[in-house]
């Protein structure tokens, strides 16, 4: 049975009980006080909060698909307080931090679509068949390599603010007209179309009202972003001398 086990999620597990060594070894160094029940809580609530309009039990259920029961969970909690007491100190919201935050929740988003292939040649041959007249969305569900071309090319609004789309499609959609195809754009090694449906939304919140939202929520995600970079370099810092054949077997995947 151990073997069964170990098979299944050993490396995970394993990993993770290293990593919560690594940060203990951290809080050791830094002469850190032990985390308080309050410090692990404040965890599953923001995991809760990632789940939008969700409950406690919605967490349990979700998370215990992905194979974290009580303990698990606990010890996910436990690592993350420990990692955002690591890196609070290197944190500095300032106001322009505020104000990215603030432009990616209230700020215009743009209603688009896009169009995503291999090849310039693919790109182009596109735009000239939605040139021609063809539709945007039935040239998208025809050749779009995206995970969105069964839905035409629709994906969620894009906010200029916001970092996880490139600057190039951010600035460019600020500047096609309504119904507009762009030209194709080089985004790392793919080709990519996109059009903006409708006006962009209007801003109907003003950041004074939401200020304090706005500082608590930048801080988390400069937080977060910082608790990623100190978990992959814990992570690469670790070397343990794996005994157990089954355990090793697994960690070598």
């Amino acid at each position: 049975m151990w073997d069964h086990l170990v098979e299944s999620s050993g490396d995970e597990i394993f990993q993770d009980l290293l990593l919560s060594r690594a940060i203990q070894h951290a809080f050791d160094q830094h002469h850190l006080p032990e985390l308080t029940h309050e410090e692990i809580n404040f965890e599953r609530n923001v995991l809760l909060r990632t789940l939008q309009n969700n409950s406690a039990s919605d967490l349990n259920l979700i998370l215990a698909k992905r194979g974290y029961g009580k303990i698990r969970l606990q010890a996910l909690c436990k690592r993350n307080a420990g990692l955002r007491k690591l890196v609070q100190q290197n944190i500095n919201i300032t106001d322009a931090s505020v104000q990215r935050m603030f432009a990616l929740l209230h700020g215009p988003k743009f209603p688009v679509q896009i169009l995503v292939t291999s090849t310039l040649d693919q790109a182009s041959q596109a735009r000239r068949n939605i040139q021609d007249g063809e539709s945007f969305a039935t040239v998208a569900q025809r050749i779009s390599i995206d995970p969105s071309s069964p839905m035409g090319g629709v994906v969620a609004p894009i906010s200029p603010a916001d970092p996880l789309w490139p600057t190039s499609v951010r600035e460019l959609i600020q500047t096609l007209e309504v119904g507009d195809c762009s030209p194709p754009i080089l985004i790392e090694d793919r080709w990519l179309l996109i059009t903006v449906t409708d006006p962009p939304t209007v801003q109907t919140v003003h950041l004074a009202d939401v200020r304090e939202e706005m500082e608590q929520l930048s801080r988390l995600a400069m937080e977060q972003l910082e608790m990623d970079q100190l978990s992959k370099r814990l992570r690469a810092n670790i070397n343990p001398n794996i005994i157990d054949p089954t355990l090793k077997r697994a960690s070598q995947r």
